[in-house]
């Protein structure tokens, strides 16, 4: 086995590479506008080295499948040496050669009974497609041409082709890619740490009983096949009871229905034994094998069919369809010196023994209160979380592979609320006790922090990192908030002081968005504070590139805040991703009319401009002075104000090429009182975005309409003092007025009675109340100067939404003038 060269510097071009990889590649379950990147370039064993020079422990073997480790010499050789001879040649017809043969013979002589024949392809999920196929063909040819129905299980996986996904369990892999194959029914797996799936009743009696009744119910003679993994992978290492799988065989094999194991993870040694049939006493009619066929040198997978489906599949005119690399003769020669190493090297045994070991110290995990339950078959591990182990309710796992990579640079994964791990069968009794240790830190960290919460330490507190586009709960998001912002090494010199005046405890008491109302609104303090008293400690003592923000200039002194870059990198990734929902192009100039400091809005135009690979133009404004103007009673001077930003704005329309022009209602208007900028809009602008000041249905419809019928209109609310906004609900009639929902939890809103500071039921109108919660920023309960209607949240959205948005006639006293802005 190779070696990791001795430490080496970081690739010189690896910012470089993460930045086009950024732009050319399509990751599997990774949002788009997600910017991480870890570039693996060398790897052995179970070490890996990334672009920066960074090393690693891989505790997942890739994806379940680097069984004999990385960087093995032998494999490279096998495949150098077939391919000097033959790279590749098809196997259709009667064409083959002598590796695909060779493999074959060796995975029979392993299989359990009654396996006879090899069908190759190039990975599990055309391996399962090939399956199913057979097995629909099986019935047929036998003149049982209605036995077209698959049984599967709910949480099982079988991989993302049409065939394979329609078998898959699991609704995220159906969502938006449908209609999914026909006639495929989905049964309960067997669960044993679940017992409230069964309703008191044994697990395997349970699905049974279930299996008997969803024959009868579709008939026998309809029913094809059933499909299932030996041991649930994806799902948790879920290993049935003892009895399942012979008396689910027996069952079918009672109904000439027949069965399809799929061992793409388990096979090749991970459980200790060649097939996880053998060990689970089951006898199928097809394995379904990849991963560690090849350890993942090569994209291969292999369907193994018993000799009485052979018969009846092979006849007649053969088995109709196949793949163009099935037999590949490099991938068979690669497959071959890979299960020699598995058996030369007992990887098998090491499997078991490694796993135990894991197992023993991992286990020890179920004292703590967030573990419900620790599985391991061989060297494959599940601990799933949960909110309460006594009732099996399920706790996010995805906050725990990040931190433990981070930490410890071990590698581990997750499924919802397992954190799952399935190292190369090389692991050493070193590597494994470092992965045991890795995981135990965190996870006993996450148990304290959770049921001590004032105890715990706030400088990591993940959940304020979670991305707006897939936020936390409100609880998690407050208890992590009110820990980070009233932590003695971590809260503001803002906020810690003025706790000292607060009646009630914010790291006991709030735990939900009632309990924001119990803050006083502290606005008016941010008259005068010192911005660097705003900036929460634990960011750390090294100088953080501020910016500072200003809002309320015409009611008196400005307030300010204070914005962090990790709070604007989240923020813009936010508004990137409702932008491309809304169809706003990428790669569109823009142009921002509007107050470029120190307000936000021009800053944000730039920003998202810049992000959305766009160029930023602007048009700045000083919207004190416009509305000191008209509330003087100069109203003269507003409107050579007014021409004075529209000639700029002339200017850049008539030269360049704009896209995307974000600006206020009022300066909208005034461009499309002008002919000749209303007809520039309407022949280069897709997008035109308002904000900052209220529009009524009318107004939008006349400018969605007949000024600007060639330009998208969209709206957007937001507060300056709260640091965010929202965009205008997608769907509204052109009746209906305009309504916002919130980047909920992190922004969130009620709508209350400006006397009583009750609550308005829905469908009335009061003043807006906004809270911003986040590690950058705590303002909660600010009241704005809008009222508005309150409105139920859309679907999928947390929070309640706005509508109407309207200016308040009076706010400290002070009359309130929108005028330009």
């Amino acid at each position: 086995m190779t070696a990791l060269n001795a430490k080496t510097a970081p690739l010189a071009d690896a910012d470089l590479l993460v930045k086009r990889d950024q732009s050319r590649l399509i990751h599997p379950h990774l949002p788009g506008d997600t910017t991480d990147r870890i570039i693996m370039v060398e790897g052995s064993g179970c070490r890996l080295r990334d672009a920066h020079g960074r090393e690693y422990l891989d505790a997942t073997g890739g994806l379940m499948l680097a069984h004999v480790g990385h960087g093995r010499r032998e494999l490279i050789e096998a495949a150098a040496g077939q391919m000097a001879k033959l790279e590749y040649y098809s196997s259709f017809h009667e064409f083959t050669n002598e590796p695909s043969i060779r493999l074959a013979d060796r995975l029979i002589g392993l299989a359990p009974p009654p396996m006879e024949r090899v069908y190759f392809t190039s990975g599990g999920a055309e391996a399962v497609d090939a399956a199913l196929r057979m097995a629909r063909l099986y019935h047929h040819r036998r003149g049982e041409r209605d036995r077209t129905w698959v049984l599967a299980r709910s949480l099982g996986y079988h991989g993302v082709s049409y065939g394979g996904a329609a078998a898959t369990g699991m609704p995220m892999f159906h969502q938006g890619f449908g209609p999914m194959l026909p006639h495929v029914r989905h049964l309960t797996p067997p669960m044993p740490f679940h017992p409230e799936m069964y309703g008191g009743e044994d697990p395997t009696e349970f699905c049974l009983r279930e299996l008997r009744e969803t024959i009868e119910e579709i008939g026998a003679e309809h029913i094809a096949v059933m499909i299932g993994e030996p041991i649930l992978g994806v799902a948790g290492v879920v290993e049935p009871p003892g009895d399942y799988w012979p008396r689910v065989r027996e069952l079918l094999a009672s109904h000439g229905i027949l069965l399809i194991l799929d061992e793409v993870i388990t096979a090749y040694g991970r459980t200790g034994h060649w097939f996880a049939a053998e060990r689970l006493g089951a006898t199928p009619d097809f394995i379904v094998t990849a991963k560690g066929l090849t350890s993942g040198y090569f994209p291969m997978g292999a369907l193994l069919v018993a000799g009485h489906v052979v018969d009846v599949v092979t006849r007649d005119e053969g088995f109709v369809g196949g793949y163009t690399y099935s037999g590949h003769a490099t991938g068979c020669a690669v497959a071959l010196e890979n299960l020699a190493i598995l058996e030369r090297e007992n990887l098998l045994t090491a499997a078991t023994q490694v796993g135990d070991r894991l197992g023993e110290r991992l286990r020890r995990l179920e004292e703590l209160p967030v573990v419900g339950q620790v599985r391991q078959t061989g060297l494959m591990i599940g601990i799933e979380l949960a909110q309460d182990p006594a009732t099996g309710e399920p706790l996010a796992a995805d906050r725990v592979p990040p931190l433990v990579r981070e930490r410890a640079g071990v590698i581990v994964r997750n499924n919802p609320n397992t954190v799952l791990i399935s190292p190369p069968l090389v692991m050493s009794d070193d590597e494994a006790d470092r992965v045991a240790d890795a995981v135990t830190e965190v996870l006993t960290e996450f148990a304290t922090r959770r049921s001590r919460p004032s105890a715990a330490p706030a400088h990591d507190l993940p959940v304020l990192d979670q991305s707006w586009d897939r936020p936390p709960s409100m609880p998690d998001l407050l208890a992590a908030a009110m820990e980070w912002h009233f932590g003695p090494r971590t809260g503001s010199r803002f906020w810690l002081e003025r706790a000292k005046r607060l009646d009630f405890d914010p790291r006991v008491d709030i735990r939900t968005e009632a309990d924001l109302a119990l803050f006083p609104n502290v606005v008016d303090e941010l008259r005068d504070a010192r911005v660097e008293d705003l900036v929460p400690r634990g960011y750390g003592d090294e100088p953080i590139p501020l910016e500072v923000y200003e809002s309320g200039g015409t009611t008196g002194a400005p307030k300010r805040i204070a914005w962090l870059p990790d709070l604007h990198d989240q923020l813009t990734t936010w508004h990137c991703g409702v932008l491309d929902d809304r169809g706003v192009p990428r790669g569109a100039n823009w142009l921002t009319i509007g107050p470029s400091g120190p307000h936000m809005f021009g800053p944000m135009g730039r920003s998202l401009a810049h992000r959305r690979g766009g160029l930023p133009f602007t048009v700045d404004l000083d919207p004190r002075w416009v509305k000191k103007c008209v509330a003087e009673g100069r109203p003269e001077e507003g409107k050579r104000y007014l021409a004075h930003v529209l000639d700029q704005v002339g200017t850049i329309l008539r030269t360049q090429d704009i896209g995307v022009v974000f600006t206020t209602p009022p300066l909208l208007e005034a461009l499309g009182g002008d002919e000749e900028l209303a007809a520039l809009v309407n022949r280069k602008v897709h997008t035109l975005i308002w904000g900052g000041a209220s529009m009524d249905v009318d107004t939008r419809s006349l400018l969605r309409d007949e000024v600007f019928p060639a330009a998208r209109l969209l709206g957007f609310y937001g507060s300056t003092m709260v640091g965010a906004g929202m965009y205008e609900r997608a769907g509204l009639a052109a009746d209906e007025p305009s309504t916002f929902d919130p980047p909920y939890p992190f922004v969130s809103m009620r709508v209350v009675d400006p006397i009583t500071g009750a609550t308005v039921p829905y469908g009335e109108r009061g003043q807006v109340v906004m809270s911003h919660v986040s590690r950058s920023m705590l303002l909660p309960n600010n009241l704005e100067r809008d009222t508005a209607i309150r409105v139920r949240p859309a679907e999928g959205f947390g929070g309640d939404a706005v509508a109407d948005i309207k200016p308040v006639r009076t706010f400290g006293g002070r009359t309130v003038v929108e005028g330009v802005y």
